[in-house]
């Protein structure tokens, strides 16, 4: 290190960039596996709403998360639903959708959105509007 800095080059804790890069790709790979998983979900979905199975509910059909929920519905209308890696509120992760921020409680089944300063409870319409009117203010 110190002939690094001697020479004038970067010089940086030993083992850092190594550490980073392996948090990296681990989020990397939970994202990876978390957009497999809700695709085949949806893929079940799909195909189980196409035959007229329940989706839900005693009958013993294919429960979705709230997350896949989530997903699906920003899929169909053209968002993006994504981790922010490394944020967290309360010890839940911090998602985008579309513009906004949100945290999907999926023990309580409630989502989230931080509007202003603060997070307050929202429904998958509000999100939609909350969108809109991000996008509206941007431009």
């Amino acid at each position: 290190m110190m002939n690094q800095a001697v020479e004038g080059m970067e010089v940086s804790q030993p083992g850092l960039k190594e550490n980073m890069s392996y948090l990296r790709v681990r989020e990397q790979r939970q994202f990876e596996t978390q957009k497999k998983a809700a695709a085949q979900a949806q893929q079940r979905a799909y195909t189980n709403l196409g035959s007229g199975i329940q989706t839900e509910g005693i009958g013993g059909g294919l429960e979705m998360s709230l997350k896949e929920v989530i997903e699906i519905h920003a899929q169909q209308n053209g968002l993006l639903f994504k981790p922010k890696p490394g944020r967290t509120q309360d010890g839940h992760q911090i998602y985008g959708f579309g513009n906004i921020s949100i945290i999907v409680d999926s023990i309580n089944q409630k989502v989230f959105a931080q509007t202003e300063d603060k997070w307050s409870l929202v429904s998958l319409e509000q999100l939609l509007e909350l969108h809109n009117r991000s996008s509206l203010k941007r431009r």
